[in-house]
């Protein structure tokens, strides 16, 4: 019995596994956005009882599940309730910059005054370094990477507690905390000079394998493989097993039918992604595609919205590209299928030797093979 080659059925069975994800996905992402909205509900429950505390992370979760333009104006606002002015102040700044890019002018006003009103309670915090510090070192302010840009720079960060710390390759490590609770307040923290002294990581390690017992023998220069001395027996040959038999010739059952069979295949595994992705930007009531009612407020989103048929068509395009899928598979497994070439065809495809030219004492002519 004959079957299909390896590759081929390798592609094959990505494309399967491929298509199965894009269904999953599907489910999944239905799934987040329904616990999106169900933690955006919650949170703004919390949010009314002045509870921000719990608040601010349901709405973070819900974000992540969900992005929106709403949940994140909400989130910044739970964080300006807790004092974060610093993650408020560049959240808002977020929010106006998407409100713009999708059109919202009454959305982005709202989101700049809000950012506006934080500016001046800002604390900032200034990180300098030597200018000869080593060219590795590396800056992290409450264990978060600081680049080299940013040293000497006023940068705003949420009041409480934060640690700087300094390291570089050979030199002592530097680290040191301050609390910042002034709103306005501007200060700077310069880190010194490190001082050498670490002990280096590259040191020489042993040489692996277990030491050589005392008394023993030192191994003959040039290794295992080196050549045996003059007069010593040379080590047996291991004999050479025969070659295996020349595989018989074969063909594929069919190109033509593999080749529609694989078309076929990748026409459906495109309408399934397309349809995937049609659901998956089918607007909800916690996205930003939603038709809100914003006269009274802007960020509302738990107002009533429209749905329009997108949601049909992309259901349309999957449904057509598994059909797609599930009739060219078929196709490109059974003509990609090796079948052996009969006797009498393959010494058809076997080609004759040119004819040969024989000259002889007496005699010239040509000879051939039929």
């Amino acid at each position: 019995m004959t079957s299909l080659p390896v590759q081929h059925l390798g592609r094959l069975l990505a494309l399967a596994m491929f298509l199965a994800a894009l269904l999953a996905g599907g489910r999944d992402a239905r799934a987040d956005m329904a616990a999106a909205q169900a933690l955006f509900d919650a949170a703004k429950q919390l949010m009314a009882q002045g509870k921000y505390a719990d608040a601010c992370p349901k709405l973070e979760e819900s974000q992540r599940l969900d992005p929106g333009i709403g949940t994140q104006f909400n989130l910044a606002a739970c964080y300006e309730q807790l004092g974060r002015t610093a993650s408020a102040w560049s959240m808002f700044l977020e929010v106006a910059g998407a409100s713009r890019a999708a059109g919202q002018p009454e959305r982005e006003k709202v989101a700049r005054q809000r950012a506006a009103a934080l500016e001046p309670r800002l604390i900032r915090l200034t990180i300098t370094a030597p200018a000869d510090s080593p060219a590795d070192l590396q800056v992290k302010r409450d264990g978060a990477l600081v680049g080299r840009a940013q040293w000497g720079t006023p940068v705003p960060v949420d009041p409480g507690k934060h640690t700087v710390e300094a390291s570089a390759a050979g030199r002592a490590p530097f680290a040191r905390s301050m609390e910042l609770t002034r709103a306005g307040a501007s200060e700077t923290l310069a880190i010194p000079p490190l001082p050498a002294g670490a002990p280096a990581r590259d040191a020489a390690l042993p040489p692996s394998g277990p030491a050589a017992p005392a008394g023993a023998a030192a191994p003959p220069p040039g290794g295992p493989g080196a050549p045996r001395a003059s007069g010593a027996p040379f080590a047996p040959v291991a004999a050479v097993a025969p070659g295996r038999p020349a595989a018989p010739l074969t063909k594929r059952r069919s190109k033509g039918m593999m080749v529609t069979g694989i078309v076929l295949t990748s026409l459906g595994a495109v309408a399934v992604l397309g349809g995937g992705l049609v659901i998956a930007s089918t607007p909800s009531c916690s996205g930003d595609g939603c038709e809100y009612d914003t006269s009274s407020d802007p960020f509302a989103e738990d107002t009533v919205y429209e749905e329009d048929g997108s949601e049909g068509a992309g259901v349309g395009l999957v449904v057509g590209g598994l059909v797609l899928a599930g009739v060219g598979i078929p196709l490109a497994i059974i003509g990609g299928r090796k079948v052996p070439v009969q006797p009498e065809k393959q010494a058809a495809s076997t080609p004759a030797p040119p004819p040969e030219l024989v000259i002889g004492p007496r005699y010239a002519g040509l000879r051939w093979s039929m």
